[in-house]
C-alpha cells in the first residue's frame, strides 16, 4: 500500500516525467533519476520489528502496548505500522503466529532404555520446554487476550499442548504395541500424564510463587508421575 500523500504522489509524477524525457542534442545535463515511491519493507527489517514488537507483548500485555509504545521502540511511522502489518492488532498476530510456527515442542528420549526410563526422560524434557521463562510469558498472554483473539489462542494450542499430547500418544502407542502398556486410547493416557508433570509447577510459576513455596522439585513430579502411570497401565501377570 502506497503511503503518499495526494501533493506527494503529483510531486513525484513530475519527476518521473522528467526522468522519461530523451535527451536533447547539445544538452550535456545528465537524465534525472527516476525517485523509487514507496517501497516494501526489507525481510531483514521485518523479522526486526516483528522480534522487537514480540517483546514488548510479552513485556507488557496486550492491552497495555500502544501504537505509540511500538513506534517509540521500532522506529519508524505509523502510516508504516498501518500500511505494512495492519495496526496494533495485525502486528500482534503475526507476532504471535510467527512465534507459534517457531515453537518446537522437541521430546528427545533413548528409545532403548527401559520403559520407565524413556518415559523419565520425556517428562524432564517436556517441563523444560514448558516452564522456560518465554514460554511461560506467551502462556499468560493468551490467558489474557482469550477472547478477543480465539483464533490466535487456538493455534497457540495446537503448537503447544496439541504436539505435546500427539508426541507421548505416539510413545505410548508403541510401547502398547510393544507389550510394555496395557490397552487403551493413547490421546487419553497421553493426556493424563501431561497433566500429571505440568500442575503443580506451571500453575506455580504462572502465579509467580516465590521458589521458597514450590516444595516439590522437578525430579520428585516426574518421579511421581512416571510412578502413577506406569502403575495404573502396567501389564499384570494373572
Amino acid at each position: 500500500m502506497n503511503s503518499l500523500t495526494g501533493l506527494e504522489r503529483l510531486s513525484a509524477a513530475g519527476k518521473d516525467s522528467q526522468s522519461e524525457r530523451r535527451k536533447q542534442p547539445g544538452d550535456s545535463r545528465p537524465p534525472v533519476a527516476k525517485k523509487r515511491r514507496g517501497g516494501r519493507l526489507t525481510e531483514s527489517r521485518r523479522k526486526e520489528i516483528v522480534r522487537k514488537a514480540a517483546q514488548l507483548f510479552l513485556d507488557k500485555g496486550y492491552e497495555r502496548v500502544t501504537v505509540d509504545d511500538i513506534i517509540a521502540l521500532v522506529g519508524g511511522s505509523k502510516a508504516t505500522l498501518y500500511s505494512q502489518f495492519g495496526g496494533k492488532d495485525g502486528l500482534f498476530e503475526i507476532v504471535i503466529k510467527e512465534f507459534c510456527t517457531g515453537v518446537d515442542v522437541a521430546i528427545e528420549f533413548d528409545n532403548t532404555a527401559d520403559t520407565a526410563e524413556q518415559l523419565t526422560q520425556i517428562g524432564h524434557a517436556f517441563l523444560k520446554t514448558v516452564l522456560s521463562p518465554r514460554i511461560l510469558e506467551l502462556h499468560r498472554l493468551m490467558v489474557s487476550i482469550g477472547k478477543k483473539f480465539p483464533s490466535i489462542t487456538l493455534l497457540f494450542y495446537k503448537s503447544g499442548p496439541k504436539s505435546a499430547y500427539e508426541i507421548i500418544a505416539a510413545w505410548i502407542e508403541k510401547q502398547q504395541a510393544a507389550g510394555n502398556l496395557k490397552e487403551g486410547d493413547p490421546h487419553e493416557l497421553a493426556v493424563l500424564f501431561h497433566d500429571m508433570l505440568i500442575g503443580y509447577h506451571q500453575g506455580a510459576l504462572l502465579f509467580s510463587l516465590p521458589k521458597s513455596q514450590i516444595s516439590k522439585s522437578i525430579d520428585d513430579t516426574v518421579r511421581g508421575a512416571v510412578s502413577v502411570f506406569l502403575y495404573g497401565t502396567a501389564v499384570r501377570s494373572s
